[in-house]
């Protein structure tokens, strides 16, 4: 197999660790769709040219990191899952990774409204719009810390919502200016720095 994106994207990243996880053999291939040349390498695995896609062993081409963890959920045993294939739990990871998704798409939204690589003049950007976003992200992360089991999201147990709220919320910590509202999410900041400490997660840390 092989994966296309960057690990700076917190959707590749999620892939990735999930890759090393399940220790699924596979190719690396850095392709940002930021960069000219590389966007049009990547338009042959994804039309959107967006990141991550995955190239499967019979050259499928699969894109979303939704659908490429899927299908790698249905290349391991079912003991070693991080999702689970049906039941409460996995609705339950499942809605909590929609938030989580959700909370980082805002965070990609404004950083590209106003981060380093901002697509908006500054006098261009329409301020209440940003700043919605900024506490649309801040109320998804909350709820999510209010859920949260421990020591583990769900528990004792590692699972896909711990891969995914670490890789999103690495993401939305770094890229989020002093000026929007302050995120109040300790436990989610402790699973990350315990996250962080696995060899999985920072081979695949862009920091």
């Amino acid at each position: 197999m092989k994966l296309y994106g960057s690990f700076g994207s917190p959707f590749t990243r999620r892939v990735g660790v999930t890759l090393l996880l399940y220790k699924l053999k596979h190719e690396h291939v850095v392709l940002r769709g930021n960069i000219p040349e590389e966007l049009e390498q990547l338009r042959k695995f994804n039309p959107l040219a967006r990141v991550p896609a995955l190239e499967t062993e019979d050259g499928m081409a699969l894109v979303d990191s939704v659908t490429i963890l899927d299908y790698l959920d249905q290349q391991v045993d079912p003991d070693i899952l991080l999702t689970p294939r049906e039941g409460k739990e996995r609705t339950t990871i499942l809605n909590l990774i929609g938030i989580a998704a959700g909370a980082a798409e805002k965070s990609v939204s404004c950083y590209y409204e106003e981060g380093v690589n901002a697509k908006r003049p500054a006098d261009k950007v329409y301020r209440p719009w940003v700043d919605k976003m900024y506490e649309q992200t801040k109320d998804g992360l909350e709820a999510i810390e209010k859920f949260i089991i421990g020591p583990w999201i769900m528990g004792d147990r590692l699972s896909q919502a711990d891969v995914s709220l670490v890789c999103f919320w690495d993401f939305i910590k770094k890229h989020r200016p002093e000026s929007a509202p302050r995120l109040n999410c300790p436990q989610l900041e402790k699973i990350s720095e315990k996250a962080n400490l696995k060899p999985e997660f920072s081979a695949t840390n862009p920091n």
